[in-house]
């Protein structure tokens, strides 16, 4: 197990935390191949203190691939049309968080806190506190949480929201979906605590990659349109690539210059649920790129793989608009990454972002805003990014870093778990009706 390469991933955000308090744990899941590579789980560099849940791949498939991803990932993107419900599939989430409840159980010391995270985790707060009524335990969500009559479409929300009145503590990246939160476990016996802590970046990472790589080069009169993200329908990169074909329509003179590079890596292997997505993404790719194609000029540049995270520095260097359509976004740290990346060369980089992003609350007032959902709208925000003037660019790309926190992610680790350690409330007696990882201290 290699440690990881994005600066804002959750690895080296805990780090600290474990460095601070030496008796922590962290409880993760392990997908193995073979019996033989149980003997193999210590072998890893993370430095980190891991506690492995063997699994295999076809438990790792029901649970992950399945159960989270065609279950319960449409709902919380508020796409409930998705939602295909399997109910062996669910049989394998429950098994898993069972496993991860006595896992947690078992290593975790009287009324010790544990930090649950996701909704991969969501049954694990019930039986939890079934088996240990003094443990202090939280979960932050990482995804949107959906409005209540949206959550109501799960076939199991009554099981999944008997789960969540057991936790004392629930964290979400913005206001609007802790509100979705609360009104969802409404009428509830108890409601545990909630906190909303939107997470950073390692801005003095991202700052030393920008100031080391090489300066961009800029072919004159023709601007670059960026977005980075993994494949994934909710991340809507067909309706980016249809609206740049709508854009070249309108405005011709466009034509010949405009450069949209989409860096879109394939989600983890065995997961399905995009395939459709995927598929109709290279058809419009090839479509729009042989309809507006010259001798020496493409419109779009699709780069359907992962990247070492200094060269994706790079790539938000050489942008001149960075764009996020997402549909739903529990935050959206790539908006992050450019404006500190732009910041750190003094780059007037301007920042299209989805109004339906955690990160359209803090960075909203500054950003260009729009609504994936009207075509219309993103093709004339899109025309909008273009049309600034340098004053505009600057002064745009200076209320950008003026809203960016300077919060590191460490820091926001310290302030959730204790947010969690306060949180504590007494608890009915729980009688539960029925990867992933959890933190335990």
């Amino acid at each position: 197990m290699a440690a990881p390469r994005k600066p804002q991933w959750i690895l080296p955000t805990l780090r600290a935390v474990f460095t601070e308090n030496p008796k922590a744990v962290w409880a993760a899941a392990a997908v193995l191949g073979s019996a033989a590579s149980t003997a193999r789980l210590d072998e890893h560099d993370t430095g980190m203190p891991l506690s492995f849940l063997p699994m295999s791949r076809a438990e790792w498939a029901g649970y992950f691939h399945r159960a989270c991803k065609e279950i319960l990932w449409p709902v919380l993107m508020s796409q409930p049309r998705r939602l295909r419900f399997d109910p062996a599939a669910w049989a394998h989430y429950r098994r898993t968080n069972a496993r991860f409840a006595d896992h947690i159980n078992a290593l975790a010391a009287p009324e010790a806190t544990v930090w649950l995270h996701d909704y991969n985790l969501w049954l694990t707060p019930g039986l939890l506190r079934q088996a240990r009524i003094g443990l202090r335990i939280g979960l932050f969500h990482h995804t949107p949480f959906p409005p209540p009559e949206v959550f109501a479409a799960l076939p199991v929300a009554a099981e999944i929201r008997a789960s969540l009145e057991c936790l004392d503590w629930a964290g979400f990246h913005a206001p609007a979906f802790a509100e979705h939160f609360r009104r969802t476990l409404s009428g509830a016996a108890r409601q545990p605590r909630v906190g909303v802590h939107p997470l950073g970046v390692d801005r003095t990472a991202v700052e030393t990659l920008a100031r080391a790589g090489k300066p961009p080069v800029r072919p004159p009169d023709s601007p670059l349109m960026l977005a980075v993200e993994r494949l994934d329908y909710v991340k809507a990169p067909v309706r980016k690539v249809d609206a740049v074909d709508a854009l070249l329509t309108r405005c011709p003179r466009l034509r010949g210059r405009l450069r949209f590079r989409l860096v879109c890596p394939p989600p983890e292997p065995g997961i399905t649920a995009h395939d459709t997505t995927r598929r109709t993404l290279e058809r419009r790719v090839t479509e729009v790129n042989d309809a507006w194609r010259t001798a020496d000029w493409h419109p779009v540049e699709y780069l359907p793989h992962s990247l070492p995270f200094a060269e994706v520095v790079d790539h938000y260097l050489a942008a001149d608009v960075f764009w996020v359509t997402s549909l739903q976004d529990g935050m959206n740290l790539t908006a992050k990454e450019f404006i500190a990346a732009q910041a750190a060369v003094d780059s007037p980089g301007v920042l299209i972002l989805s109004r339906h992003t955690g990160a359209a609350t803090q960075l909203g007032p500054a950003a260009l805003l729009t609504d994936p959902h009207s075509p219309t709208d993103l093709v004339d925000v899109l025309h909008q990014a273009l049309s600034l003037t340098p004053h505009q660019r600057r002064a745009h790309a200076d209320g950008l870093r003026a809203l960016l926190d300077d919060q590191r992610p460490a820091d926001w680790a310290f302030d959730i778990v204790t947010a969690i350690h306060r949180g504590r409330a007494p608890h009915p007696v729980v009688q539960p009706s029925g990867g992933s990882e959890a933190p335990v201290q």
